[in-house]
């Protein structure tokens, strides 16, 4: 007979053991990341990865660092999938999957120190302490845990299912894209470049938060480059003329915001196609940032400014804010009344109006919030380096609603979620990196969005006419 989860019941230490093993093999990993020895070097003697990496004459063996980055995320993913399942037991089994994938992540360090200690005739691996032969040995867990034995669970449930999404199809993506070009070329692999991704991914991820909630309710804007640019200008002339930094950071919501309600406006009231509007909008915008900057850069910022470039908790500002951002709008859009209307309207807005939305409140407010994360954007996108250019990001607006097709979010409106759109953007931007490290020209990045593209689109239709069939 077929093991049901009424029998699971009767196991209750082993499934209470299995639910909870993600947590503790990321708190193992955490642990012994931050403070296990993990060489023993003739001069410094045991040394931790946090002094090891600290300088480089820290590095007596001179051991290669590439690949330590992928640790501490690898643990906080794990993290994550142990209290998803907590929230849910039945997801057990999908979280041991992606559990043994952040595994994967880790063993990748493992491999590019053996070609390094191989190609280099080192004799040091005896010096290898706690710290080394611990993390090993959790990766390997991490992977065989894959193995145990699950409950059977219903098929909304089951693997295939859970796996079949958009996210999880995009997080598989990213691990062997990582895997791959990091055997490659384990130069990809260091924590400067990793976090060079997510870092200056963030703000793109940020404004595809409010373009996935413009989709969802079957519209489009593709005036946001400009809208950016002109923001990020106004940020800047802010602080230089010594304005408070606050107010710097806020005026470009707030102007965010009055651009997205004029849209709305014209979406809303005056029924002009989203398309036609922001098309417009987008050369309007443009004309006055360059007559406003008569094509002049924001230079002599104040130092203060640079809120893209702090790093509370050693971790860079723009990544805490893509993450907050993200998980913040997609409780929002999943239990607001607001954020189930957008999918209410965009999946059918005949019966969205029938069931008494309001369908100019619906559209005024998808764009106002849609402005009011452009000007997040824009701040972000203006603080990350030392000068404001007179000119708007080059092709943002295709890079960001490529992010929210490929992320899952139906082009035709009603489907997707902000989560899929920012791992598609990390995705976006690790292939054009990865395309560097393989010496494959990164122009060919425009051909591969494309491509996204229309392979999404052909999926969302197939996946359509099967749900109507």
């Amino acid at each position: 007979m077929t093991p049901s989860l009424k029998q699971s019941q009767l196991q209750p230490n082993k499934l209470s053991f299995l639910i909870v093993l993600p947590i503790l093999l990321a708190i193992a990993v955490l642990l012994t990341y931050q403070f296990a020895p993990f060489v023993n070097q003739p001069e410094l003697g045991a040394t931790t990865i946090s002094k090891l990496t600290e300088t480089r004459s820290n590095n007596e063996f001179k051991l290669s660092t590439n690949g330590f980055i992928l640790i501490p995320i690898a643990a906080f993913i794990t993290l994550f999938l142990g209290l998803w399942t907590l929230t849910n037991t039945q997801l057990n089994r999908a979280a041991s999957i992606l559990t043994a994938l952040s595994g994967v992540l880790i063993l990748e360090y493992f491999v590019v120190f053996w070609m390094k200690y191989s190609d280099s005739g080192g004799d040091y691996l005896s010096a290898m302490a706690i710290g080394f032969w611990t993390l090993l040995a959790l990766a390997i867990t991490m992977i065989l845990q894959v193995f145990i034995p699950r409950v059977v669970v219903a098929k909304e449930f089951q693997l295939r299912s859970l796996v079949a999404n958009q996210e999880s199809a995009i997080i598989l993506a990213l691990i062997l894209l990582v895997v791959v070009v990091g055997l490659i070329n384990p130069r990809f692999l260091a924590t400067r470049n990793i976090l060079d991704i997510l870092q200056g991914n963030a703000y793109i991820a940020v404004a595809a938060i409010g373009m996935t909630m413009v989709i969802v309710t079957g519209n489009i804007d593709i005036s946001i480059a400009s809208l950016v640019g002109l923001l990020a200008v106004i940020s800047g002339r802010l602080a230089v003329a010594d304005a408070p930094i606050l107010v710097a950071w806020l005026v470009p919501l707030f102007v965010g915001a009055g651009a997205g309600a004029v849209i709305g406006f014209f979406v809303a009231y005056l029924r002009v196609p989203s398309i036609v509007v922001t098309l417009g909008f987008l050369s309007i915008l443009k004309g006055i940032l360059i007559i406003w900057t008569n094509g002049q850069r924001v230079t002599d910022i104040p130092p203060a400014f640079y809120l893209a470039q702090m790093k509370p908790l050693g971790i860079p500002m723009p990544i805490i804010f893509m993450v907050v951002l993200t998980i913040g709008a997609a409780l929002w859009m999943r239990y607001s009344g607001i954020g189930r209307s957008f999918y209410a309207y965009g999946g059918n807005a005949e019966a969205a109006r029938l069931s008494g939305f309001s369908e100019k409140r619906i559209l005024m407010q998808v764009f106002i919030l849609n402005g009011v994360f452009v000007g997040i954007a824009s701040v972000l996108y203006a603080s990350q380096l030392r000068i404001i250019q007179a000119t708007p990001p080059p092709g943002l607006e295709l890079f960001v609603i490529t992010a929210v097709v490929v992320g899952g979010v139906s082009i035709l409106g009603g489907k997707g979620t902000v989560i899929g759109a920012m791992l598609a953007a990390i995705l976006l931007n690790t292939i054009r990196s990865g395309m560097i490290f393989v010496n494959i020209s990164p122009f060919w990045i425009q051909a591969v969005q494309g491509i996204l593209i229309l392979v999404t689109v052909l999926i969302d239709l197939i996946r359509r006419k099967r749900q109507l069939s």
